[in-house]
């Protein structure tokens, strides 16, 4: 399957079993993210266009603005896995835990993304924004602060950087 043939697949079939609705939303809109960067195209027109029709306006507006954010101070490139995988990579899990928990515990959230930006405190007031888009359309995220009873193991490969 080609990169470009990856939109057709929406949010449902993304990431590990056990993530709620919520959280394979902000993983596919990350993938969707990073492949629109590979294939070199403008990621914000293309999650406003696919995001905006698949989930709502205010959910992808608010993601762009996260990524936005993540992209103008980020430490390193990102590893996040290729949009039909069904793992989940470390700096994907970093993200979509952060978003979940910055409602309750804008701390942990930035200590979650120290990892991957200059200045987690940007990032953790989007993320939250985000989290109430997710929230009015009934796909809120939610707050893991503990280990899944059966771990996620990280996925190293495919990725895209």
């Amino acid at each position: 399957m080609r990169p470009d043939q990856f939109t057709r697949l929406n949010y449902s079939h993304c990431g590990p079993h056990g993530l709620s609705e919520g959280e394979r939303i902000v993983l596919w809109m990350l993938r969707q993210w990073v492949t629109a960067r590979v294939l070199g195209q403008e990621p914000g027109a293309r999650l406003s266009r696919e995001a905006g029709t698949l989930v709502s306006p205010r959910v992808a507006a608010a993601f762009i603005l996260m990524m936005t954010a993540i992209e103008g101070q980020v430490r390193r490139p990102l590893c996040v896995s290729a949009p039909c995988c069904k793992g989940y990579a470390e700096d994907e899990q970093r993200l979509v835990t952060a978003c979940g928990v910055c409602p309750a515990s804008p701390e942990m959230a930035g200590r979650l993304l120290e990892a991957l930006v200059v200045m987690p405190e940007s990032v953790t007031v989007s993320a939250r924004f985000l989290n109430m888009a997710l929230s009015h359309e009934g796909k809120a995220l939610p707050m893991r602060f503990d280990e899944p009873e059966t771990p996620v193991a990280p996925v190293k490969r495919p990725t895209l950087h």
